[in-house]
């Protein structure tokens, strides 16, 4: 399934398109998660965050690893204006590596996150000081195996592979109506034309390595 790539206005959001290449599970009980949801946990989700309030299901501070879920329990996961709070160093190590390691931990095979965040040319990325890093529309390639291998830094790659299925550029309501051409070149080349970014990740198999062992 080839990239799908939409735009989107503040006033008309629409919910991400799944892979219909993959046969997804079914069933009451799989589990989906809210992190870090405050007061905003989706209808549905399990809502985890580091206070309690009104909503939390689990209390726990996600920049501690690990998270409170066995190996592949999860079949959804939900990030929404959290992975620019990541700190840069987390004991040691990049925070949002270790995030999206603990998401592959978690997630069921073909298990899904949804992340969404400022976008990095927006006054929204940068307004709140404990915004820690800014998202770009490729800073997710970064745990795609299949990337780092092409661009030849796959020793860099973190310890989780990811498909990503869809990738949401919300525009400020300002520039809906405009024509589709002026939107794309506006997006690439002005501040404050995209709001918001949101992506669509599938969990993927981690790479064979020698001996066909699988590196963890």
């Amino acid at each position: 399934m080839p990239l799908e790539e939409r735009i989107e206005f503040g006033t008309a959001r629409q919910e991400p398109i799944m892979d219909p290449d993959f046969s997804y599970p079914q069933g009451p009980d799989l589990k989906r998660v809210d992190l870090a949801c405050g007061q905003r946990k989706k209808e549905g989700f399990i809502g985890v965050d580091r206070a309690q309030m009104e909503g939390i299901d689990i209390v726990h501070d996600l920049f501690t690893f690990p998270w409170p879920f066995e190996d592949n329990e999860i079949y959804e996961f939900r990030a929404e204006h959290f992975v620019e709070h990541l700190p840069m160093d987390i004991n040691g190590r990049d925070g949002l590596f270790q995030f999206m390691e603990e998401v592959w931990r978690c997630l069921m095979p073909g298990g899904t996150i949804e992340i969404i965040a400022p976008y990095f040319m927006s006054r929204a990325a940068w307004q709140d000081p404990t915004h820690r890093r800014a998202i770009t529309d490729l800073t997710f390639h970064y745990f795609m195996h299949e990337v780092m291998e092409v661009t030849k830094i796959e020793h860099y790659a973190p310890k989780c592979n990811f498909k990503l299925l869809s990738r949401t550029f919300v525009l400020y309501p300002a520039w809906e109506g405009r024509a589709p051409e002026a939107q794309n070149y506006a997006r690439e080349s002005y501040w404050n034309v995209v709001q918001e970014i949101r992506f669509m990740l599938r969990k993927a198999d981690l790479p064979l390595r020698k001996g066909d062992e699988v590196v963890r």
